[in-house]
């Protein structure tokens, strides 16, 4: 028998969630910066050849992804967790 329990109301997700964020935002080139873990930043190119940077900011479990072009870093993100994507234009 197989029993699973939900991660929610235990003590240690939190800690759990936010450390396996990291690795998956570390793996897609992203850094946290040194005044906020929380903000993670990349550098990143505009089709025209201007430089820019590319911010991931999470609080708990949301995630707020600003970038020029998010769908590649969303299709890698959905891949690993069950995202609910809310878009705003």
């Amino acid at each position: 028998m197989l029993i699973v329990r939900s991660l929610y109301g235990l003590k240690s997700i939190g800690a759990a969630w936010k450390a396996k964020l990291a690795e998956t935002l570390d793996s897609l080139g992203y850094k946290h910066t040194e005044s906020d873990p929380d903000v993670w930043m990349k550098r990143a190119i505009k089709p025209s050849g201007e430089k820019y940077y590319a911010y991931v900011l999470t609080y708990v479990d949301d995630v707020l992804h600003i970038h020029l072009d998010p769908s590649t870093d969303m299709k890698r993100l959905n891949n690993i967790y069950r995202l609910k994507v809310v878009q705003t234009k």
